[in-house]
């Protein structure tokens, strides 16, 4: 497959040999070495997929996808070549002459980097696999968030199987009591320190109070953690340990976050180390 993909863009350059370089308006030079007038053209708002070859005038590859199959989305608003993509339909290949300098300035946003010398162009050729409208952004983004929830629930299914001892809050947060005490019980607008440990649902730790290291420091009810916790933290006395496990809605999402794939339910281990005395409040004037 690969192969025949690189086949298939070496005959559109061989036969697109005979075709002179056009020039938008802001300078960017483009020949399209196949075009299929029966496709579905490329419009405003869609995303394009495509596989490319970035190559300087010395033929140093900076960016390769095709032997790999590897296409990348680029945004039909993309600032330098959306000029080019308005006149595209899915399947046409096509080269383009970028200078370096706006290249990177523009659409990196970036300096250009010291190797490539300042008005040297950049050598795109590129095979158009799909473009997608927004109906169908929208229509896979769905599928895909729908596909990981129910990766997630079929996570938590399998490792509250064996679970024992745990309450759930109405919310959906799930904890167990790990060491109870008979401490002060925790309010919304206290600042408590914590020990904790935080995995995902496969063991895996993404943070945690280090050995040795300053135990943490916030103030519950403020949203200075996620959402769980503050909630969570409310349920305890001071002196407590739970093992707590949060939902995605009030973890990190959607989005997730550095080693926290989105929609993830957490798994944390909290130990409420002092609810801290509130600070006194200055009697100077303001």
């Amino acid at each position: 497959m690969k192969k025949l993909i690189l086949l298939t863009v070496a005959a559109s350059m061989i036969f697109g040999c005979g075709k002179r370089f056009k020039t938008t308006e802001t300078g960017v030079k483009y020949k399209i070495l196949s075009h299929d007038e029966n496709a579905t053209p490329i419009g405003k708002g869609d995303l394009i997929l495509t596989n490319l070859i970035l190559t300087t005038e010395h033929d140093s590859v900076i960016l390769e996808t095709f032997k790999a199959n590897n296409p990348r989305y680029i945004p039909f608003e993309e600032p330098v070549l959306t000029s080019v993509f308005s006149e595209l339909s899915k399947g046409d290949s096509l080269e383009i002459l970028v200078n370096a300098d706006t290249l990177f300035t523009k659409s990196f946003g970036m300096p250009k980097p010291a190797n490539i010398k300042s008005g040297e162009n950049i050598h795109f050729t590129m095979k158009i696999v799909e473009s997608l409208d927004q109906k169908e952004i929208l229509k896979r983004r769905n599928n895909q968030q729908n596909e990981l929830r129910m990766k997630d629930s079929l996570a938590v299914m399998n490792f509250m199987k064996n679970a024992t001892g745990f309450k759930a809050t109405p919310s959906g947060i799930q904890y167990s009591v790990l060491k109870s005490a008979n401490g002060k019980q925790v309010k919304s607008g206290d600042k408590v320190t914590v020990k904790y440990k935080g995995t995902l649902l496969n063991g895996q730790v993404f943070d945690e109070t280090k050995e040795g290291a300053e135990p943490f420091n916030f103030i519950v009810g403020q949203g200075q953690v996620i959402k769980g916790w503050d909630e969570v933290l409310q349920i305890m006395k001071e002196g407590e340990k739970y093992k707590v496990v949060i939902p995605p809605s009030l973890a990190y999402g959607e989005q997730g976050g550095g080693p926290i794939p989105p929609f993830s339910t957490l798994v944390f281990e909290i130990e409420l180390v002092k609810i801290n005395a509130p600070e006194a409040k200055s009697n100077q004037p303001k």
